[in-house]
């Protein structure tokens, strides 16, 4: 599916997967009363419908504000004519690099939640990596052109039970990953200072903090245990390591969506603390009830619009945009530095992201895009980064147009007290030197502390099932997963679809009977 294909309207036919066999079927999106749903049908198993929007104006908007310039990664695995998704690790129909790279350190959890979308602890089978393995993924990692993903995240199961958690942290700072962070549920953060101090020592930046609510009730109902003084806790030390947390609500509607005015609020109470959160609208897929699909369906226009009534932030369509929009200015920069940046190209249909202005002192919160027209000034700098990309000797002047362009659709009157655009210019920088904030960690959370202003990136990223699969989705995947068998599989080929995730642990897993002997015989930490 083309760029121009995707900002059109609908209906649009797309590829998808058939739920319960999980062969290539043809699917329909279309509008009904309001909101954008897929109708697909399978010869053998019959007709299928889901949401995939709760608001089609919001849908749309996003659709329409997406800039499309992947970058596809060289030497794709599998020639082109390979099944796609099914002969997935990479294929040549994969267009984008990827931003992140997730490693599964171990499929182990020190929790069993009601909702898992790995399924941990029920696989009948222990998958960990060993050393060896962990080294020949991060050397695929860092080699992978014509550039190398801006962050690892280790993932699982819970990775901090992995015995070799730390010194997989150490191995992938060492082999030249700018940053690390860990998506965690916080119980070894939460027990153990002295593991925070060692993690970051080792180079991790941040934890990706499961965080679903902000009362007992909450967990209770979606990880089956209390856990609410547990995440205090892991975010008090994690910041003492002088690491940032992001929180991670998984949001299914009725469990957990009148938590998101909390959510945000803890946010900004703890903003020197919390960098962000990355709300995960809920994927019917591993350990969850799918006869409960509809009845559980969250997407992003739904988020959009509880964060405004819940908050009073102005959050709806306005101030949300595809990861892509910022793309024309990414251009412009690796024309002016002669640097490779990271290329957020993924689908507009994946989610969409923000950022709050923090003023410490008065307690209010601006969104970031009411300061700018987002629209017009990245539609000027597209035609900037179009010129420069035909006529290189152009590049000088072109960043000096692109420059006129950010300031003449910023505007200053509408942000807080003492932020201008030397401001705005210095978050812009900030964001695309995350390497050089870890330098000195200390320092660079003294400043954050220290600051007037702090920012809170707000991102959404609705992660597909087998019921709302788009193919085009996972071709411009920019969040992928490396596996012990040398594959790179975009995130919703590995935890759903045709589940990748199943088959290599089988491949590379131990039965548990066996791993509960070696277990008695050999303890693990």
């Amino acid at each position: 599916m083309s760029a121009q294909d995707i900002a059109k309207g609908m209906p649009y036919v797309v590829e998808s997967l058939c739920p319960v066999c999980r062969r290539l079927v043809g699917a329909e999106v279309y509008e009904d009363g309001g909101k954008v749903w897929m109708r697909k049908a399978c010869a053998d198993h019959g007709k299928f419908r889901d949401l995939l929007s709760s608001d089609v104006e919001f849908f749309l908007h996003l659709r329409r504000t997406h800039r499309d310039s992947p970058v596809p990664i060289e030497g794709a695995g599998h020639p082109e004519g390979a099944d796609c998704p099914t002969a997935c690790g990479l294929c040549e129909r994969h267009i984008s690099s990827p931003v992140m790279v997730n490693i599964d350190l171990t499929n182990r959890c020190n929790l069993n939640c009601p909702i898992c979308f790995a399924n941990s602890n029920a696989a009948g089978r222990v998958c960990e990596l060993s050393l060896d393995q962990l080294d020949r993924i991060l050397e695929k990692i860092v080699s992978i052109r014509p550039q190398p993903p801006s962050c690892v995240q280790f993932a699982g199961g819970e990775p901090t039970v992995h015995k070799d958690f730390l010194e997989a942290v150490r191995r992938a700072k060492s082999m030249g990953v700018g940053y690390v962070q860990v998506a965690s549920n916080g119980l070894r953060f939460a027990q153990s200072f002295e593991f925070c101090q060692a993690a970051s020592d080792a180079g991790l930046g941040q934890v990706y903090l499961q965080f679903d609510g902000v009362t007992d009730e909450v967990y209770l109902k979606i990880r089956g245990r209390p856990l609410m003084e547990t995440k205090l806790r892991a975010i008090e030390n994690i910041a003492k390591a002088n690491m940032r947390t992001a929180l991670v609500p998984t949001l299914a509607k009725g469990l957990n969506d009148d938590q998101v005015g909390e959510i945000a609020r803890f946010a900004v109470r703890n903003v020197d603390a919390v960098s962000g959160i990355s709300w995960q609208p809920v994927a019917i897929t591993g350990r969850i009830d799918e006869d409960r699909r509809l009845e559980m369906r969250y997407t992003t226009a739904d988020l959009a619009r509880d964060l405004e009534q819940q908050c009073g932030f102005p959050l709806m369509h306005r101030d949300w945009y595809p990861f892509s929009v910022v793309q024309p200015f990414i251009r412009v920069m690796e024309a002016a530095t002669k640097q490779r940046f990271p290329h957020y190209s993924c689908h507009p249909n994946c989610g969409c992201a923000t950022y709050l202005v923090v003023d410490k002192q008065t307690a209010t919160v601006i969104p970031f895009p009411m300061f700018l027209d987002i629209e017009e000034m990245m539609e000027s700098v597209d035609r900037v980064a179009a010129r420069v990309e035909k006529h290189p000797w152009t590049t000088r002047l072109s960043v000096m147009q692109a420059m006129r362009s950010l300031k003449r659709h910023f505007h200053a009157e509408r942000t807080p007290k003492s932020w201008g655009f030397q401001e705005f210019l210095a978050f812009v920088k900030s964001l695309l030197e995350i390497d050089e904030e870890q330098a000195d960690k200390a320092a660079y959370m003294a400043q954050v502390r220290e600051g007037r202003f702090g920012m809170l990136l707000m991102a959404s990223m609705h992660f597909q099932d087998a019921y709302n699969f788009e193919l085009p989705r996972v071709q411009r995947c920019v969040i992928l997963y490396a596996a012990p068998d040398g594959g790179l599989y975009p995130f919703c080929t590995w935890n759903s679809g045709p589940c990748h995730r199943n088959r290599v642990e089988e491949q590379f897993g131990v039965p548990l009977a066996q791993r509960r002997h070696e277990d008695a015989v050999v303890p693990r930490t």
